[in-house]
């Protein structure tokens, strides 16, 4: 079990500096949408969550995981947009 539980932190410790990086784009585009209309965009949530899931598929991996984590992801990622963008307008 140390073995397994070594490898899950190896990776934890290369996924939360991508997290991370993917959060610092989202708190970008909060920046950029010019109306606040733009932050939630369902086109773009299933282009996302299907270029996922065809990652998972590439792999072999399990898609109905991958894809429950992007729509937990994008929908944490959409409110924490808002309050940027809330944040950006009203400074304005």
């Amino acid at each position: 079990m140390t073995e397994v539980r070594t490898e899950v932190d190896r990776i934890d410790r290369r996924l939360v500096p991508l997290l991370l990086e993917r959060l610092d784009y989202i708190k970008q585009a909060g920046h950029i949408k010019q109306d606040r209309g733009q932050v939630h965009d369902d086109a773009r949530i299933e282009d996302v969550v299907m270029k996922a899931r065809a990652v998972a598929a590439d792999l072999d991996g399990n898609e109905s995981y991958i894809e429950d984590i992007y729509r937990f992801l994008i929908n944490w990622s959409i409110d924490h947009e808002f309050g940027v963008w809330d944040r950006v307008h009203s400074e304005s």
